[in-house]
């Protein structure tokens, strides 16, 4: 389309923009230059997003009612054990000045009414509680507080991901709903699952400084992939209904005023505000529900407008 210069009276934002006129060379070098854009169509899918990582479903930690240092392991990462198994050996030395170190015996989740009860109390070895396969063991030497993982032991589920909701969000979601899932390690690959289990009650975890309520829910995948490592970060986005075409503004051409959410378009050799109803967001604009179309010729900044005797801008190629 042919460039063409034009001047346009601005009146308030309540209302219509004046009509085109012809003002002075003067005016016309001091107006505002005003911007425009074309509002995008784009395909969108709605979906609720959640945060979790990989594990085995039916998967079981090995613990401690006390703190104790593991002198060695008697198994590795991929070994299948059955319940009473050796899973490692402990060093009691270093477990009692592990112990020592606490100083007071409510630290310990063990039935001594003295440190010294509390320090023969510790067992010589770990055994198994479960019969399945290791998936991960602590490191050796290191200090295990009283109820962290000396062992993970699965027993014979398949990988999943457990991811927290919102419970702002949880009423969208049921079983069978198609997800998708990105790992923190891959952040480039898509992995495909579904719906499995949403938990029956809901719990409180920090995000940030922020204390929220969340409902965990489980994403099985649908095919087995080697990528799929129990323990990785992941995040799953849970796929509420097909694609639909969406009309989408930058942000820089939406104003909000006491009237509300608001964009000005360019009819007629006007400047007209029209209010609107904004939907999904993105990162370079909001989706727009009503007040405009695809088709509208869009001012940036259209809180700038108001109050200038002037506006002059360029139409769109």
């Amino acid at each position: 389309m042919k460039k063409t210069t034009l001047i346009i009276t601005a009146a308030s934002l309540t209302a219509a923009f004046g009509a085109l006129m012809i003002v002075p060379r003067a005016v016309e070098s001091s107006a505002p230059a005003a911007e425009t854009v074309h509002a995008e169509t784009r395909e969108y899918c709605e979906t609720v997003c959640g945060a979790g990582s990989v594990s085995y479903k039916d998967q079981r930690s090995v613990t401690s009612s006390m703190p104790l240092v593991m002198e060695s392991f008697s198994v590795d990462v991929g070994d299948e054990v059955k319940v009473g198994d050796e899973i490692a050996k402990v060093d009691k030395n270093s477990s009692a000045a592990l112990i020592n170190s606490l100083g007071q015996v409510k630290s310990l989740a063990v039935p001594a009414s003295d440190l010294q009860t509390a320090i023969a109390m510790i067992p010589e070895k770990i055994t198994s509680n479960c019969s399945g396969k290791i998936i991960s063991i602590a490191p050796t030497g290191s200090a295990v507080q009283s109820g962290s993982s000396i062992a993970d032991i699965s027993e014979g589920g398949g990988l999943s991901v457990s991811a927290a909701v919102s419970e702002l969000d949880i009423a969208k979601i049921a079983l069978g709903q198609n997800a998708e899932i990105t790992l923190a390690a891959y952040p480039e690959e898509t992995f495909n699952g579904k719906v499995t289990e949403i938990a029956e009650t809901a719990r409180n975890q920090y995000n940030g400084a922020v204390l929220e309520t969340v409902v965990d829910i489980t994403v099985t995948p649908d095919t087995e992939d080697e990528r799929l490592i129990s323990g990785l970060s992941a995040d799953v986005a849970i796929v509420l209904g097909a694609p639909r075409e969406i009309c989408v503004v930058p942000y820089s051409a939406i104003g909000q005023d006491n009237g509300g959410e608001f964009v000005c378009v360019y009819e007629n050799g006007k400047a007209v505000r029209k209010n609107v109803e904004t939907g999904a967001e993105f990162e370079d604009g909001a989706e727009i529900l009503s007040g405009v179309d695809e088709n509208a010729v869009i001012f940036k900044s259209p809180e700038k407008l108001s109050g200038k005797s002037y506006v002059k801008f360029k139409e769109p190629q």
